[in-house]
């Protein structure tokens, strides 16, 4: 969900101070698990993402460099208000980009299904 930037500041005494910088929360990070998918089009009969697809899009968006949107169907699984704020539609979510944290990592689990963890920074639009 992110937090506002802020800095502790820490006298000789222990005592605390905690400044924040800014009125809106960044550093958004998402964990994606993907369980048993087919490894081409052909496994799944073309109804699924495959592998190859978050790995082409991995490659599309220069690794760990570009942000995209999240698009409506990659957060199926979750309730409505969740998935609209993860993808920017809810009036009190802000504008928020995603980029690859670090490559996909794949698990074969058998011929032709692997298992894809993918893990997202969320970052504000400017």
């Amino acid at each position: 969900m992110g937090d506002l930037p802020s800095k502790v500041y820490r006298a000789m005494s222990g005592a605390t101070v905690r400044r924040a910088f800014g009125n809106k929360k960044t550093g958004y990070v998402m964990k994606l698990q993907f369980k048993n998918l087919g490894d081409d089009v052909s496994v799944r009969g073309g109804t699924q993402k495959t592998v190859k697809e978050i790995l082409d899009h991995y490659c599309e968006v220069n690794g760990t460099f570009d942000t995209f949107n999240l698009g409506r169907g990659l957060l199926k699984g979750m309730g409505t208000d969740s998935a609209n704020y993860f993808a920017g539609t809810a009036t009190q979510s802000p504008e928020v980009s995603w980029r690859y944290a670090k490559p996909p990592e794949v698990q074969s689990v058998k011929t032709g299904l692997s298992n894809v963890s993918v893990e997202l920074i969320g970052e504000i639009d400017a």
